[in-house]
Parts: C-alpha cells; structure tokens; sequence
C-alpha cells in the first residue's frame, strides 16, 4: 500500500490504530427481536446473539486491520440503528471525533451500511477524509471499493448507502403499511409485555394481575393519586414484566390511561373508530368490563376526559390531614387547615387544625387538636355507613339517571357520518370539510367526557363496601375525604366555653350535613 494519496498526503503516524466500527444489522436485530416477542428465546437468550454478533465483527476488523499493519480500537452502538434519523450513536460520534483529530488512522467496518444508512452521515465522514493532511484509511470486509480517500471509493460509498436508505425506507413503510392494517382490523401487533394479561398468551387475562390493575384504576377515579396507586401495586407485589422491577410512576400512570385495557385498538397513540364513528375492538380479552362482562368504555371516556385535562380525578393537591379544609372556623367560617404542633421548638407527632390570618375577614383566632376531631367524624361516619349498609341504602347498585343529552350527542354522531358520506362523494370542498368536522368531533370529545362523568356513582356508594371491610386505616387519605365530602358539606368548629382552650370538648364540633 502506497504510503501517500495521489494529492501527496502522508499516512497517519503508524503508531496509530485504527477504529473499528461494529453495529448489528438491523435486519439482524430485527430477526432477534422478533424471537423474543415470539417467545422462541429468552431474553438472556437474545443479549447472548447480540453480543455474538459483535464479537463475531470486532474478530473480522482485527483481521483487517492486520492487513494494514495497525491495531485496532472499537467503536460499538449496541442495538441502535443506522437508518433512523431521530436515533443518536453515540461511538459513531465519538469515532468521528478521534478522525477528525487524528487519534485514530481511519476507520474499518463489516461493510459500508453498518457504518451509515443515511447519506448525511456518510457526508459527515468524507468531510474529514477530504479535508485531512493525511492519507486516513477506510475499509471493510466486502471487498468493494470503499475508500474514502479516493474519488471512486466515495462514489462506490454513496452509491451503496443510498441503497441501502432507500431498502430501509421500504421496510419502515411495509411495517407501518402493515401495523395500520392490522389496528383497522384490531388486530395484536405485538410489542412490550402489558401486565394484566398472562405472559404466555397476550390475549389472554392474568385474573390476579387484572384484579389490582382495576383497583389502581377504580382508586384513581375516586380521587387516589398515581404515588398511591404505585404504592398499592408495590405492597401487593406487582412487578413491570418487561424489568421484573417494580412499577415507577409512569409505568403506573401509563397503565391507568391505556386504551388496552377496555379492548381498544390504538395506532400511535390513538384508539382507532371505524367507518361510523365506533371504536375498533382488539382481539384480546379486556380488562375492565361492565357487570355484564362488555368493555366498559363510558369508564374509557371518563379516563380520557382526565387526561385532557377536562375534568380532575378526586383533589388537585395533595391533602395530609383528613379533615383539612373541610372544617371550619366558628367566627369567621373561613376553612381551617392541619398543621404539626412544635413543642419547645420542636415539631410534635401531633397537629392541629387552625384558622390562618390569609384574608382580612379571616379571624385567625382559632384552633382544636386534630387527631380528636379526626376520631370523632370518623366515628360517626362509619356508624351511619354500617347502619345504611344493613338497611342495603348504600350498598345496592344505583343506576345511573338518563344522561339529558343523549339525544343531542347521537344527533352530533349523525352529523359526523353525513359530513363524510358528502366528502367520499366529493360534494364539499377540503376546506369546508375540515373546519366542519374539526368542530364537530370537538363537540363529540367534550359531550363523551360530560356523558362518562354523568355515569360515574357517587364516591359514597362505591366506596362504602370497601370502608366497612377495610376500615378508615385500609382506604388512602385522598378517599376518606370523598366519603366525608359526600356526607357532609363541613364540620364547624365553635369557640371553646370562655373563649379558652382546654380539654378536648366534644360538642364544640359540629357536623353539617348535605
């Protein structure tokens, strides 16, 4: 090999090695993939033939780069593709880097299309081998002319990586073309492991996992926040199936608002309608079902309207004191709040619940023990509870009343199919058709949330059952305030006899019904 280009450049110190570019096919890598969600080999079983791969490269580079009397140092991106325009490669990077400032002598890869599938990172790398003062090598293992140094091997480069865009490119469209075919039919396209269903049959549900994930779900509805929905599934030894962690705060939250769970089909992000206007279904069991066993969707729509941001699930804030808020000061009737009692200038385990000086009507004058008030609605509570549940007051099914504007939602519905029906006739103008139907599926979402919140019990009839078998200790804080709130609209607490405080006065409290 000739120790100097045709424009004279010398070749890089000989002391330097050259870098070894080593990256697993994305065909590769797909074909492995595809074992593993096909259940064929184990995880451990995958990351075995990954590394395989890259072991079975770097031993290929090291024999090349004996032919150039160099060592050679590696540069890997493990499981990342070349194709992909939004994936970051980080040793791609940091190889041209060291290129650039000649601490490396060039670069070897298996072939041209594991070093680049897109021309502008191919770009990136002539750039350096154009703009060097030293002849830098560039080679692979297929034997084609790929030098970078050289006119003909650049060209020869571009040639191929542009192929190997474009056979990229046609794959990405088959695989969306398919996915998209496969979401209109509601069909399973594979993907992560969702918990609630059993490992070895995605369609199939997992009756143990469902049972928490529909309490996670019922307990966010009533006003439970994702930290205690997450503390829930950690207690009761929920384990993400894909990390065999526990659940963070987004695996929780993720799971909560899935569309998966009621039976419906989602393509990026979205649940997929058919031609009138009706969810498409997927072919697995759902999670959450009504009494009679159907999918139940006004709970989905409910989901939906909290996650727009339409209505709130249960108190924005979260709330420590059971009663905070709730009562009231006795002079001025502004709302009172729990605060830690600090003794000798330390705080207590105690607390108390204070009328605050933050508005000029406010008294700020006034204050009781918190944990003797708490008891004390507490008590009386849970006794009316146990008396109306063996009256059966509370704990039979209400049925919800007729939703008024159930007639004016299907009117909506109606309008949306005969807006279409007109554009696939094309009897009206793209614009028109969009500006109509953007309104009219806008008043579709907001009618859909306010028909799912219509249909939602209230929290005292729901939740009894669970108070009475759990107690005030079992439920979260965020529930025991939906159940005092639906009994009572404040609790008053009244001057102590004198204007002093005391001992704890019982008839100072005073209960104020809805």
């Amino acid at each position: 090999m000739l120790d100097h280009d045709i424009d004279g450049r010398p070749l890089a110190d000989p002391s330097l090695p050259l870098g070894g570019y080593c990256r697993i096919s994305d065909t590769d890598l797909a074909d492995i993939r595809r074992a593993l969600k096909e259940g064929r080999i184990t995880e451990e079983e995958a990351a075995e033939l990954e590394m395989k791969a890259i072991l079975k490269q770097q031993d290929d580079l090291r024999w090349l780069g004996r032919k150039h009397n160099r060592e050679v140092v590696f540069y890997v991106d493990h499981n990342l593709s070349a194709f992909k325009r939004n994936v970051s490669r980080p040793d791609f990077k940091r190889g041209l880097r060291d290129l650039k400032a000649v601490h490396i002598a060039g670069i070897l890869s298996y072939d041209i299309d594991r070093f680049a599938r897109q021309p502008r990172d191919l770009e990136k790398a002539i750039d350096i081998y154009e703009d060097s003062k030293y002849r830098l090598v560039f080679d692979t293992m297929s034997g084609q002319n790929f030098d970078l140094s050289t006119a003909d091997g650049r060209f020869s480069a571009r040639l191929f990586v542009s192929i190997a865009n474009k056979a990229s490119s046609d794959t990405s469209r088959r695989i969306i073309r398919d996915n998209k075919w496969k979401a209109a039919k509601g069909k399973y396209h594979g993907g992560t492991l969702a918990y609630g269903w059993d490992v070895n049959d995605r369609e199939r549900l997992d009756a143990r996992a469902a049972k928490l994930v529909n309490e996670i779900i019922d307990g966010h509805l009533a006003g439970d926040k994702i930290t205690t929905c997450m503390a829930y599934l950690h207690e009761n030894g929920a384990v993400n199936p894909n990390t065999g962690e526990p659940f963070t705060w987004a695996g929780t939250k993720t799971m909560i608002f899935r569309a998966r769970n009621f039976g419906l089909r989602i393509y990026k992000g979205q649940p997929q309608l058919d031609d009138d206007g009706n969810y498409v279904m997927g072919d697995w069991e759902p999670l959450v079902v009504t009494p009679t066993g159907e999918p139940d969707l006004a709970k989905f729509e409910l989901l939906q309207a909290i996650q727009s941001g339409a209505v709130e699930p249960g108190e924005k804030t979260t709330v420590k004191y059971f009663l905070s808020r709730i009562v009231r000061c006795g002079r001025c009737m502004f709302p009172m709040v729990g605060k830690p009692v600090w003794i000798r200038g330390k705080k207590s385990d105690t607390f108390a619940y204070n009328c605050n000086k933050q508005h000029p009507d406010q008294c700020g004058a006034m204050g009781i023990t918190g944990p003797r008030v708490d008891q004390l609605i507490k008590d009386l509570i849970f006794g009316m509870v146990e008396k109306a549940s063996k009256e059966r007051s509370v704990l039979e099914a209400v049925e919800p009343a007729p939703w008024e504007k159930e007639d004016e939602f299907n009117d909506v519905l109606e309008q949306i199919r005969e807006l279409k029906a007109l554009w696939e006739a094309k009897q009206v103008r793209a614009a028109s058709f969009v500006t109509a139907l953007d309104d009219l599926e806008s008043r579709r979402d907001t009618l859909k949330a306010e028909r799912a919140m219509s249909m939602v019990p209230p929290a005292i009839k729901a939740l009894s059952p669970e108070l009475l078998k759990k107690g005030w200790d079992g439920i979260p804080v965020e529930r025991q305030r939906l159940i005092v709130r639906e009994i009572l609209t404040a609790v008053v607490i009244h001057p102590s006899n004198g204007g002093k405080g005391g001992s704890f006065d019982p008839t100072r409290v005073e209960p104020v019904f809805r």
